[in-house]
């Protein structure tokens, strides 16, 4: 029998204002990232690079939901560090991570 655990998050970013999000698992699961706001997040290694001036970032539109698979064997995201997010446009946007694994 497979036992699941995991955390939810619900993290209110401001605009231009970056916040180091945990999204480390090292077990197989699923990792869960929701843009629940109405402006574009900005997700990033790097606290500069999710600026308004930065370069290298990934943008989630907002109400979009990306799904990641995670386990030691793939890479992925990110498994052993945080990332950081911003919004950009406006601030008041909420991002929702979900991290399910094998407990």
């Amino acid at each position: 029998m497979i036992v699941m655990s995991g955390r939810i998050s619900r993290i209110t970013l401001g605009n231009d204002t970056p916040v180091m999000v945990n999204v480390t698992n090292t077990t197989n699961g699923k990792l869960l990232i929701q843009n629940a706001g109405v402006n574009p997040i900005r997700v990033g290694y790097d606290r500069l690079d999710v600026l308004a001036t930065g370069v290298q970032y990934f943008e989630i539109p907002a109400g979009v939901i990306i799904v990641l698979d995670q386990s030691q064997g793939v890479g992925f995201l990110s498994q052993n560090a945080g990332l950081w997010m911003a919004a950009q446009g406006g601030g008041g946007s909420e991002v929702q991570i979900w991290i399910a694994k094998q407990a």
